[in-house]
């Protein structure tokens, strides 16, 4: 039984990191799996402790995936609206991109929807085109950085999961 149900959490563990890219908190999903798996073992394997950790963990990257697309919109001159505008706007074009096409669409989306949702919201309160421009740049350099950031972390949660079984 255990067996299995290293299978099925190395499974998940791949299939979220797999995941973030889409705007799905795979990190968040990892964090969880954790946890169904010390409970179906009786936190035999994982003790609460560990499981504490690995929470910690992703909710530390979770953050910084969001600070790094505040920062660097807010570096680029983006309001507060806008950066709210720039995580909407990644999360529904991570949804709609994947209807077009499963995979790429998912990842596309939601980068141009970062860069959509910044600078509709930028450009309704400020009617400049530049300075709306500027920042949908800046919350989409901040996409990219968390991204990256938001993978690094679901690969270090995978990585204790895996030395800890």
């Amino acid at each position: 039984m255990t067996t299995i149900l290293e299978i099925a959490l190395i499974s998940i563990v791949t299939a979220s990191t797999i995941a973030n890219f889409f705007g799905i908190p795979g990190n968040v999903l990892i964090a969880l799996g954790s946890l169904f798996y010390a409970v179906s073992t009786g936190f035999s394997e994982f003790s609460f402790g560990f499981v504490l950790t690995i929470f910690a963990v992703m909710i530390l990257f979770e953050a910084l995936e969001f600070i790094l697309i505040s920062i660097s919109a807010r570096h680029y001159g983006s309001s507060r609206w806008g950066v709210a505008g720039a995580i909407i706007g990644g999360i529904a074009g991570a949804i709609s991109g994947a209807f077009f096409t499963p995979v790429l669409g998912g990842v596309i989306g939601s980068f141009l929807g970062v860069f959509a949702g910044t600078f509709i919201v930028e450009f309704i309160r400020s009617a400049k085109i530049q300075n709306s421009l500027k920042a949908a740049y800046g919350a989409f350099l901040g996409r990219i950085g968390g991204l990256s950031v938001k993978v690094i972390g679901a690969v270090t949660l995978g990585i204790m999961i895996v030395t800890h079984l």
